[in-house]
Formats: C-alpha cells, sequence, structure tokens
C-alpha cells in the first residue's frame, strides 16, 4: 500500500505591488540625494563628525542602482532606474573620481567603483576604463591592508569590471574561508562590526545573488547564524545592519525561514510608521531644529544608507521565487515553547518594535519563532554577565527542544568556562575587598559594615554590566 504524500499548501507571498511600491520610493530618495550632495557631499555646521564624502554617497547609490537593474521588468522600476543613471553618470566619472585612480592606485577600485557599476549596466567608458587599468597594473596597486570581507570586495570588483565569466569564479576563494562566512561568528560578545563584515562577505561572495561562488561553509550553518544575529539588529533596532542582514537569504537563494520573515515584517512595518527605515545617525532634536533645504540634506545625509537597505532588500525580494512569505512558515519548534523564553525577555523590561510585532502573531507563528527569541535573551543574558540567569535559560531552552541552535553552543562553552575560571575569580575579588576592607578599619580599629559583606557576585553590580548601543554610523554597503 502506497503512502499518501501530504497536500502542500501554497504560501502566500508577500505584495509584489508593494516590495514594487517601496523600491520605487527608495530610488527616488536616491535621486535626490544625487541632485543635493553628489558635488560636495555635507558636513554638519554643528557636528563635525557627522561629515558624508560625496565618494561614498556616489558609489553606494550605483550600488543600488545595480541590484534594481535586475528586476526591470516592472515599469516604475525600470523609469527611475534609467532616470537615475542618467544623472549619476558625471558624478561617476567625474575629475574628483578620476584624480583618485591616478593619485591612490592601492584605492583604484574604491574610487571607480560607481564607473565599474555602470559599466555592467551597459554604460561603458573606455578612456576612464584606461586609466583604470594602469593604476591597477602600477608598483603600488596592493599597498593597502585589508581585513577579509575588503579583500572579498576587491576580488568582487575586479570580476565585475573584467567581465570574467568564467566556471573557475564558482571556486571559494582564501578571503572567503578568512571571512565571517568561513568561520563561527561571536553570537554572544561578538562585535556589530563582526556582523558588519559577515553582511559584506555574502554581497560579494554571492555577486548579489548574480554569479554566485561556492561558500565555504554549508548554508545552513551561514544561515543559522544570521538568525541570531538578525535578532541582535532587532533587538537593538538596528535596522541599518539588520536590514543587510536579511538579504542573505534571497542572497543565498533559500527559503525566508520565520525567523527571517518575522525580521522582514518588523522593518516593513517600521519603515511604514516612519515613512522611511530610520538610521541611528539622525537625531530627530537636530531634525526639529532645521528647516528647508538644511532640514532636506541633513536627513538624506544620515539617513540615506538605511533607506539605500531597505531598497536592496525588496530588490532581492522581487527576483523570481524570493519574496518573503506573508504568513510565517510552519512552526518548527514545539507548541507553546514561545511562552517561558518570552517571560525571560519581559523580565528586563526592555521593549522594542520587534515585541510590539510578536503581539500581532498568532500562537503557532510565535512558536515558529521561539529559536529566534531565544536567541536574543542568551545574548541580553550574556552581555549583562548574569551567567546564573544564563545557565537557567539555557536550561529552559534545552527543555522546550530550542537548544540546537549556534548561540546556545556558545552560551554553554561560555558557561563552561566561567565555571573553570571561578575559583580564580573569586580568590582576586576575595582579595580586593579584603584590601578596601583594611582601608576602611576606623581610627579606634573598628571596621566599617561593609566589611562582613564578602566578595561580589560573578554576575557583578548592574553598573559594571555593558549594554549595546547602535553605533553612531551606519556600514558601508560598497565602499
Amino acid at each position: 500500500m502506497k503512502m499518501r504524500r501530504p497536500i502542500q499548501v501554497p504560501v502566500a507571498s508577500w505584495s509584489t505591488a508593494d516590495l514594487v511600491r517601496r523600491l520605487s520610493r527608495v530610488l527616488d530618495v536616491a535621486t535626490q540625494a544625487i541632485e543635493r550632495l553628489a558635488t560636495n557631499g555635507y558636513a554638519d555646521s554643528q557636528d563635525r563628525s557627522n561629515t558624508l564624502r560625496c565618494e561614498k554617497l556616489i558609489s553606494e547609490t550605483a550600488f543600488l542602482l545595480l541590484r534594481a537593474s535586475k528586476v526591470q521588468e516592472h515599469p516604475e522600476v525600470r523609469q527611475r532606474v534609467i532616470g537615475l543613471a542618467a544623472r549619476l553618470l558625471p558624478h561617476a566619472r567625474s575629475e574628483r573620481m578620476l584624480l583618485g585612480v591616478c593619485v591612490e592606485p592601492a584605492v583604484a577600485l574604491d574610487y571607480a567603483q560607481a564607473h565599474i557599476y555602470l559599466t555592467r549596466l551597459g554604460y561603458p567608458d573606455a578612456a576612464f576604463d584606461e586609466v583604470l587599468r594602469q593604476s591597477l597594473t602600477s608598483q603600488v596597486r596592493s599597498g593597502r591592508e585589508r581585513p577579509p570581507h575588503r579583500v572579498l570586495e576587491q576580488e568582487w570588483l575586479t570580476r565585475t569590471w573584467d567581465g570574467v565569466r568564467s566556471s573557475s569564479r564558482r571556486s571559494s576563494s582564501l578571503a572567503a574561508r578568512h571571512s565571517m562566512l568561513g568561520r563561527p561568528m561571536d553570537l554572544l560578545s561578538g562585535s556589530r562590526g563582526d556582523v558588519y563584515a559577515f553582511t559584506h562577505a555574502v554581497l560579494y561572495v554571492t555577486d548579489i545573488n548574480l554569479m554566485p561562488q561556492r561558500l565555504p561553509r554549508p548554508a545552513s550553518d551561514i544561515l543559522a547564524e544570521a538568525e541570531a544575529a538578525l535578532g541582535r539588529c532587532l533587538d537593538d533596532e538596528d535596522y541599518d545592519l539588520g536590514g543587510e542582514v536579511l538579504l542573505a537569504w534571497p542572497l543565498l537563494g533559500k527559503a525566508w525561514s520565520a525567523a527571517a520573515a518575522f525580521g522582514f515584517r518588523v522593518v516593513a512595518d517600521v519603515e511604514d510608521r516612519a515613512g522611511f527605515l530610520p538610521s541611528p545617525s539622525t537625531r530627530l532634536q537636530r531634525l526639529h531644529e532645521l528647516s528647508g533645504d538644511e532640514r532636506a540634506e541633513y536627513l538624506l545625509a544620515t539617513a540615506y544608507h538605511t533607506i539605500y537597505v531597505m531598497g536592496l532588500l525588496c530588490a532581492a525580494a522581487l527576483q523570481p521565487g524570493n519574496a518573503p512569505p506573508v504568513r510565517l512558515p510552519g512552526a518548527r519548534f514545539p507548541a507553546g515553547s514561545s511562552g517561558p523564553i518570552l517571560q525571560f525577555l519581559d523580565a528586563d523590561r526592555r521593549s522594542g518594535h520587534w515585541r510590539e510585532e510578536v503581539e500581532r502573531l498568532t500562537a503557532s507563528e510565535r512558536d515558529a519563532i521561539a529559536g529566534l527569541l531565544f536567541s536574543v535573551a542568551l545574548r541580553r543574558k550574556a552581555s549583562e554577565r548574569d551567567f546564573v540567569g544564563l545557565r537557567e535559560l539555557l536550561a529552559t531552552g534545552y527543555r522546550l527542544g530550542l537548544a540546537e541552535c549556534p548561540a546556545a553552543s556558545q552560551a554553554a562553552e561560555l558557561l563552561d568556562r566561567v565555571a573553570a575560571a571561578a575559583p580564580m575569580l573569586l580568590e582576586a575579588r576575595r582579595q580586593s575587598q579584603a584590601s578596601l576592607n583594611s582601608g576602611r578599619v576606623g581610627s579606634e580599629g573598628r571596621e566599617s559594615p561593609s566589611a562582613d559583606n564578602g566578595p561580589a557576585p560573578l554576575a557583578g553590580p548592574s553598573e559594571d554590566r555593558t549594554e549595546h548601543q547602535p553605533a553612531a554610523e551606519g556600514p558601508v554597503l560598497a565602499n
């Protein structure tokens, strides 16, 4: 007797019209940014650290244009791509860019990024190519130290410019193996820069889903870490970096997980409520103080990058089979598993946009993202150095069947290290406390009341704990 296969119920995808609308709005913002800031960049008269180099804006706008050009079957997108390319061309090959290529051969590809992207779009310039070729064959062409994800960027720019399409492109480069794609990411105490390096390595290795190279590790391992990194970004309300993390699913050509689909819902809702995807570098008080052109230029200079990230995400989602689902995929975790984890999270009395979105989910959808919630809770406990709470949380995760994830594995290793170090830590604190107490003995030989308090707990007082704060500036997508 043959077993019947279960009927596959099709899952509705995110509205194409809505993705086109969002991408079109981003391309309109890009046009304004080029018109206002591409010549001189931006410098805040009150905050000297708040500057934008025009080269950065031009390169990132061209990168957005390259990605959007792959979905030009939508008339609204095609019209804007053509118009934006025309405005961008003189800036991409300006005297400033040409001199940069000539004078600084080690960063010639950086200055030539917009030229390279426009060439790939069908707007070549043979004279600019010749100058670039001379710089790339000069003695100092390699005279700059770069981390692996930046080496990947240089390799990708070279392939994009010279049009190499050989089968060797499928091999995984040494830089890819040494990048954050080739090794486990520290999901509990790693820096924002680590996540940034991860997202950029994904961009360059996948060739923005056009001619991808072979991954240095299984895609399942990479996406498992991406889920934990996504949870971090949502918890920090870092939509600049969170949007880049979400690109991993469409760029790797994998179905959106429940966590990734939830993340897209959060950023889309935030964009709808704010009118654009907000950036941590935009200061609302400063924005309210300005008016007219000053206000417009400040907003564009500080927020354009996060807005572009949403455009890249929508452009990637518009390619066939890449749209996120409207409803979260079926529960991967046991029924009721999200409830205990939410209790841990709510006990911190921290709230964010993602928590509001959780309230809109059905019970089964909440359970579908229990793993994401668990990763967020683990990172919070680890960052607070609340090792007792971390152990309790990890035990709860094992009981609920949530612990088959890289964040849980790293948390277990962390607790093992703390246990091994505990005797030395306690002795060091005992000696420190004894030293303090000896200084508190009064002139009559009486010790202060605090002398009997004993050593401080391993978790440390609350004022010693560190909380992650979003960085003042977002990452650079293509520069």
